[in-house]
């Protein structure tokens, strides 16, 4: 289990150090859940947050942040992930939820290049102790955040295909140890369980380990 002290520093110590001007959150679940979970979520990093909602916080001790604040969220990504969650057959608490980079911001680009590898330096760190043998399946959005998570899995291209949008693609991915890693288009832009033309893709890419 992480220590969540470590990374509250961490975290802290760097926002100022780095010119983070947004807040941060690492974890949209509570920090219970990384010894609970076999599955795992991760997309780039926190966007800006609903009104009222806590602009710096390291896990979300509510449940998950997805579900808990679907009512009020303004982003795209909630009912894609919560859609995600019925077409695994999970309810979001149980799964591992969070973020390659802990910083919030509009866009990722908005960022440094000195920004973006303080970040997610501190994502690599963070997810080689979160994504223990018990995490059989990890959900990528984002190439930057599928290249840290096939890094500290050594994982290996299994299967890519046609997501159905486009001529954009889906990715699956084998590590050393047996761990899948399912590299999806990020689901803020790109309405995946939501287009009849993705679910063929979509079950081909998670065939065998849901």
């Amino acid at each position: 289990m992480p220590d969540k002290r470590k990374y509250s520093q961490m975290i802290s110590d760097d926002e100022s150090k780095y010119g983070f001007s947004h807040g941060f959150k690492l974890l949209y679940c509570p920090w219970k859940v990384i010894s609970e979970a076999d599955i795992a979520f991760i997309s780039l990093n926190p966007g800006r947050p609903p009104d009222a909602v806590q602009l710096k916080l390291l896990s979300d001790e509510r449940g998950n942040s997805y579900e808990v604040e679907k009512h009020k969220t303004k982003s795209p990504i909630t009912e894609q992930f919560l859609m995600l969650c019925d077409f695994l057959e999970r309810k979001p608490e149980s799964i591992l939820t969070g973020v390659a980079c802990p910083y919030r911001g509009d866009r990722w680009a908005d960022f440094s290049s000195e920004q973006k590898k303080v970040g997610l330096n501190i994502g690599k760190q963070f997810w080689s102790e979160a994504l223990g043998r018990r995490i059989k399946l990890v959900i990528t959005l984002g190439n930057e955040t599928t290249q840290l998570v096939t890094d500290i899995k050594s994982a290996q291209l299994e299967l890519e295909i046609n997501s159905g949008w486009g001529k954009y693609n889906l990715r699956r991915y084998r590590g050393s140890q047996g761990t899948e890693i399912v590299q999806l288009l990020h689901l803020s832009t790109f309405k995946l369980f939501s287009r009849d033309e993705c679910t063929l893709p979509l079950r081909t890419i998670f065939e065998n380990i849901r």
